[in-house]
Parts: structure tokens; C-alpha cells; sequence
């Protein structure tokens, strides 16, 4: 899968990139609204978009109406991510066609899980299993996974 990351947060993007590569998926970080739209305008092969509630103080929404605006892009799984939404936020989004939310710190499994999911009920089920690749990985790299995104979930914490 090809998924785009809209925040300019390192430890994010390494965390996304980390549980990305074992299924051979790809993590494309980009930390400008502008530079967002003109990569979607050049490549419609994206799977979802993970993208910080703002960038750079313009509010992520305006992707997701430059999206829908566009037949090829319009069903992307589209996910935010925020420190916190209040509920009308949370309304706003999904109106406007949102996939899911998560609040930061986030478990990066649920949120590959609800672009699979997404992606299985719009593109159906083999679409997804042929762009997951299936990668042996040996015990010692999940180790050290799971070990970064201890200390990137702590980070978090201790942001707050």
C-alpha cells in the first residue's frame, strides 16, 4: 500500500514507517497542504491518508475537499490525527467523509487496520490482498519494532 502522511512530526512518521514496512506498504511523508495536492494531482495509486488535524496552521480538511472534488482520489481512506477533537469537530469530519480518527498517542496498527477496512469495502477484499505483501520478519526486528513504538508511544506522553 502507498499511504500518505500528512504531519511534520519525525517520530510519527518513523512509527507509521516501522509497521508500514512489514507488510511492504510505503509511507510517503509530506508537510505542506500545497505540495499534498499537487503529489495527489501526479500520483491517483495512493491507498490512505494519515494526516495531523493541521499543517502548518491550514486545517488537513482542505485535502479532503480538493479529494472529493476529484473522481480518481475521491474514496482515498482518509484518517486524522489529533491530540484531541471535540465532538462537533469529530461531526464536521466525518460529514465531510472522514474514514476514523485517532487521538495521539495512537496504536499505528489501528490505523493501517481502518485503511485495510476501508479499503476492503470499496475496492473489495483481493484489491487488498494484492497490494499487503506478506514478509518474513525474523523475531529480533519485531523486538526492536515493538521497542520503538514503546518509546514513541512514551514520547507522547510526555509531550503533553
Amino acid at each position: 500500500m502507498k499511504i500518505i502522511l500528512l504531519d511534520e512530526d519525525k517520530a510519527t512518521y518513523q512509527v507509521l514507517k516501522e509497521v508500514a514496512n512489514l507488510s511492504g506498504s510505503e509511507i510517503i511523508q509530506i508537510t505542506d497542504i500545497e505540495n499534498a495536492k499537487e503529489y495527489l494531482k501526479e500520483n491517483t495509486d495512493i491507498d490512505g491518508i494519515v494526516a495531523e488535524q493541521k499543517l502548518k496552521g491550514k486545517p488537513t480538511w482542505e485535502i479532503i475537499q480538493y479529494m472529493r472534488e476529484n473522481e480518481n482520489i475521491k474514496e482515498i481512506p482518509f484518517i486524522i490525527l489529533s491530540q484531541s477533537l471535540t465532538e462537533d469537530e469529530k461531526d464536521f469530519y466525518r460529514h465531510i467523509g472522514v474514514t476514523a480518527f485517532f487521538e495521539k498517542p495512537f496504536n499505528p496498527l489501528e490505523v493501517f487496520t481502518a485503511i485495510v477496512e476501508q479499503l476492503k469495502r470499496t475496492k473489495g477484499e483481493e484489491y487488498v490482498k494484492s497490494k499487503l505483501e506478506e514478509e518474513q520478519v525474523d523475531r529480533n526486528a519485531l523486538k526492536a519494532l515493538i521497542n520503538k513504538l514503546i518509546s514513541f508511544l512514551k514520547s507522547l506522553f510526555t509531550r503533553r
